[in-house]
């Protein structure tokens, strides 16, 4: 059961090495709908604007990035008003001491490096809601091309990878571990279509002819096996849960209409 707004942030207030309070109410307070991400950016980010030193706010980056990372594991009914905070915060001002521009907004500082180390450094095999409502989020992100895709589609490449491709063959009789693995991660990967489908399939730059199965980058091959895959999946009544045949009937519902959409234009 998902914490109530207050009482998650008052939870993280009180923590000795949590989030200051501006950070939290900001989040709190535009999660609440009393504020705009406009209002909710400038607040969120008050404290490392008003440091007086290169250090200190190098260094409270990372807390600040962990709050919004937690809040969007634990409310993703609120995944468009964090992703328009996000988008907020690339239109602030960067933040300049004595002279030197020390923090640069527009490039999100140290996000993939947080993202890299605390969501997609996963357990393949551990099941997690907060896991799947972070990657949704993640991927939101890249729909609206608010981050590197170099930084964070890679990480959709290997979720695919793990969901599809270290599985066994549609022929081969399904393990206990095989069956965890597709549980896991086939809604994990679901995420990265349903929210970023388009994005991914229009990667012309990553996406190259031929097969390249297990190897890194994007093909429409892949594309193909993936939907394959997942098609295959649904299939796998009383095997598998019941969510991950739901999860792998929206994936391959949503490459079908990219598909169609791509075809047409």
């Amino acid at each position: 059961m998902a914490p109530s707004i207050d009482s998650f942030f008052d939870k993280r207030i009180a923590d000795r090495w949590g989030p200051t309070r501006n950070e939290a109410n900001a989040i709190r307070e535009l999660l609440h709908g009393n504020i705009n991400p406009e209002e909710a950016a400038a607040r969120f980010t008050r404290d490392i604007n008003a440091s007086r030193t290169i250090e200190a706010s190098r260094g409270s980056l990372r807390g600040m990035w962990l709050l919004l990372e937690d809040t969007a594991r634990k409310f993703p009914e609120h995944h468009t008003k964090l992703v328009a905070l996000v988008d907020a915060i690339r239109q602030l001002p960067d933040l300049v001491i004595r002279g030197e521009t020390v923090v640069k907004w527009r490039e999100l500082p140290i996000l993939a490096e947080v993202w890299g180390e605390n969501v997609f450094d996963r357990d393949e095999l551990a099941y997690s809601e907060e896991q799947i409502s972070v990657i949704a989020f993640t991927a939101q992100l890249c729909a609206r091309r608010l981050v590197d895709d170099n930084d964070f589609l890679s990480a959709a490449e290997l979720d695919f990878y793990t969901a599809f491709e270290q599985t066994p063959s549609a022929s081969s009789v399904l393990k206990a571990e095989d069956i965890q693995r597709l549980n896991v991660n086939v809604p994990i990967a679901a995420q990265w279509i349903i929210h970023a489908g388009e994005v991914i399939y229009n990667c012309e730059d990553s996406f190259v002819s031929g097969p390249r199965t297990g190897q890194r980058g994007f093909s429409y091959d892949r594309w193909k096996l993936w939907k394959e895959r997942a098609e295959w999946v649904c299939g796998l009544k009383r095997m598998v849960r019941r969510e991950t045949i739901d999860m792998a009937r929206k994936m391959v519902e949503r490459m079908n209409q990219i598909e169609i959409n791509n075809t047409s234009t």
